[in-house]
């Protein structure tokens, strides 16, 4: 039989696991809520029994049971739906950058309204129209002035707002590397420590949720590939390049205008994440990039200002002062150079009308001989609306080049959002599912509270019981 004594071990043992059990259960609760969380859960296992020779049988080895005890408190993980979360979340992440971006822009071009450059553009042929039929008018040169004042000031303000945006959206990408050299080193820091623990056979459960949290968040900014090291570590890359080796951090950096990315001097490629959406935005080359986007502005400005300057200039235009003087006085540029009046525009961002038309609407040149009757140069200038020039290698009106780019833009900006709703809701549903194995439930864990308590006082009144037994041996007899 069994040692006299031994029942108050086994009850012990019983008392000591029920109340590592409770505990676990109660980590679990006071967790429900945190993020990154992954519920625990006591593994019980039977203690090794004594063995002794049976009475009848002296040469077969017998055994009794010492009792329970608690081999480990294992995190509830599903491995296989962390790396669909993560992969989920690059995606994500990507489509996300790139909406917000799209979106901002779009918002700068604001089309369909009375206010965009489209509506514009339609007043100012239209008032070159008005004028061809009153040419001696100078409110009628006064209104074309202002018009293609409006023209200039909307096509400088959308390429400040895309300036604007490419300012705002580097200063995001320089936030993020900070964001993510930060994360690099902590993942690096808890390796070395989750290694010393694992080393001496400790659970380092809430050190490795604090990990995976970290990995999560990377995914979504870099898009990171974890694969498992020794005693507990995790190394990671990006595009095929380790950022973190073990215990040892790397240095990440990007090149806004280049897009270019390192790791400790070696070339990543970013395969997705939200770095990559903004870095695409910053120096991509898609039709609605940054790069593009400023490239068909100032195709549009250059297209605008030298079609106008050209008939504003020829040899045969007049305005009221040559009219006057019966000869061409001179001649003056209609959009010009904000930094220098005497020259053409350079690009979108420094396009104007010339002070002089605004000042002097009578320099306007409206007619084609020196008759103040005469409309026809203003008429010309009006069927610029409808006449086919050569844009960026093609043949289309300014006003098509022009939908053509808000055209683009709104595809983009439309496939984008889609894009990100769907890749969100992927991503959702794929955490929802790692929820529903990681995740705190409150009616399990009261369930198992319950069940442990049970288990507690049961073994509680087995060793009172042991108690009153030895008692009875020891003093009653």
């Amino acid at each position: 039989m069994g040692s006299t004594f031994g029942g108050l071990e086994i009850g012990k043992r019983a008392i000591l696991a029920q109340q590592a059990a409770l505990n676990t259960t109660g980590h679990n609760i006071a967790n429900a809520n945190t993020i990154g969380y992954t519920r625990h859960d006591a593994i019980l296992k039977a203690t090794n029994p004594f063995a002794y020779p049976g009475m009848n049988n002296s040469t077969a080895p017998q055994s009794i049971g010492t009792g329970v005890e608690v081999t480990e408190l294992r995190r509830i993980r599903d491995l296989f739906l962390d790396g669909q979360y993560r992969i989920a979340q690059q995606a994500a992440g990507y489509w996300d950058a790139k909406a917000n971006a799209l979106t901002s822009i779009e918002g700068l071009f604001n089309e369909p309204s009375d206010s965009g450059l489209s509506m514009m553009l339609d007043r100012f042929w239209g008032s070159f129209q008005e004028l061809a039929k009153n040419p001696d008018s100078l409110a009628f040169r006064t209104v074309v002035a202002a018009n293609g004042k409006a023209v200039a000031d909307s096509i400088q303000a959308i390429s400040r707002g895309i300036t604007q945006i490419e300012t705002e959206l580097t200063k995001d990408v320089s936030l993020k590397e900070g964001e993510i050299n930060a994360a690099i080193k902590e993942v690096a820091a808890l390796n070395k420590q989750i290694s010393l623990l694992t080393a001496t056979g400790q659970q380092p459960n809430d050190l490795l949720d604090k990990r995976d949290l970290l990995i999560d968040n990377l995914s979504k900014l870099v898009g990171v590939q974890a694969t498992p090291g020794q005693n507990g570590m995790v190394d990671l890359k990006v595009g095929g390049v380790a950022i973190v080796d073990g215990m040892t951090p790397k240095t990440f950096s990007v090149n806004p205008q280049t897009g270019a990315a390192m790791a400790d001097g070696n070339a990543v490629t970013i395969d997705g994440g939200e770095i990559k959406g903004a870095l695409e935005m910053l120096s991509g080359t898609g039709s609605s990039s940054i790069p593009s986007l400023r490239k068909n502005l100032d195709l549009l400005a250059g297209a605008i200002a030298s079609q106008m300057n050209s008939l504003q200039t020829s040899d045969d235009a007049r305005n009221l002062d040559d009219i006057a003087a019966q000869t061409q006085v001179e001649k003056i540029l209609f959009f010009v150079d904000k930094d220098d009046p005497t020259k053409p525009p350079k690009d979108a961002a420094s396009i104007m009308v010339n002070p002089q038309l605004l000042t002097s609407p009578g320099k306007i040149a409206a007619a084609k001989s020196d008759f103040t009757s005469d409309g026809s140069n203003a008429k010309a200038m009006a069927d610029l609306q409808f006449q086919k020039i050569t844009i960026n290698g093609s043949q289309t009106t300014i006003g098509d080049f022009y939908l053509s780019i808000v055209g683009q833009l709104g595809l983009d900006v439309n496939g984008a959002i889609q894009a990100s709703n769907s890749t969100a809701a992927v991503a959702q549903q794929v955490d929802n599912r790692r929820q529903s194995i990681s995740g705190v439930s409150l009616d399990e864990e009261m369930t198992n509270m319950v069940r442990f308590q049970q288990a507690y006082n049961a073994a509680a009144k087995y060793v009172s019981a042991v108690n009153d037994m030895l008692d009875k041996l020891i003093n009653g007899l």
